[in-house]
């Protein structure tokens, strides 16, 4: 995977995921020859096992322990079509990993006025 090497933070992440994102597309349209999608596949999985490891402290337990089980699923999934070569479930990764890019598509303004409504909501 190739990301811009001047990103940093939220925005090298949101990259990251987008990549992710993209590349996945790409195997479910049949874009990659086998190998190709087994590294693809490969790199994806050990990405969202680095993320999933080193997920941001400063996160409340309960959202740090939803990212963690999604990671967790996700990869699981992967080495599961890593396996069987089967892509039946890639779209759930796709759908997942695009709700996760929501909040870095929203501005920071927007977004303390949004978690605000969000808490208020649950209330």
């Amino acid at each position: 995977m190739s990301v811009d090497n001047n990103l940093t933070g939220a925005s090298f992440e949101k990259r990251w995921f987008e990549s992710v994102i993209m590349i996945l597309k790409r195997i479910m349209a049949g874009e990659f020859n086998p190998v190709e999608t087994h590294k693809k596949l490969l790199e994806v999985s050990e990405g969202l096992q680095w993320v999933q490891e080193n997920l941001n402290e400063k996160l409340n337990s309960q959202h740090r322990t939803m990212l963690k089980n999604i990671y967790s699923t996700n990869i699981q999934i992967l080495n599961s079509t890593i396996q069987t070569q089967k892509m039946d479930y890639l779209p759930l990764v796709i759908t997942s990993i695009e709700i996760i890019l929501e909040p870095y598509n929203k501005p920071a303004s927007a977004e303390d006025s949004s978690n605000t409504a969000k808490q208020q909501n649950t209330a």
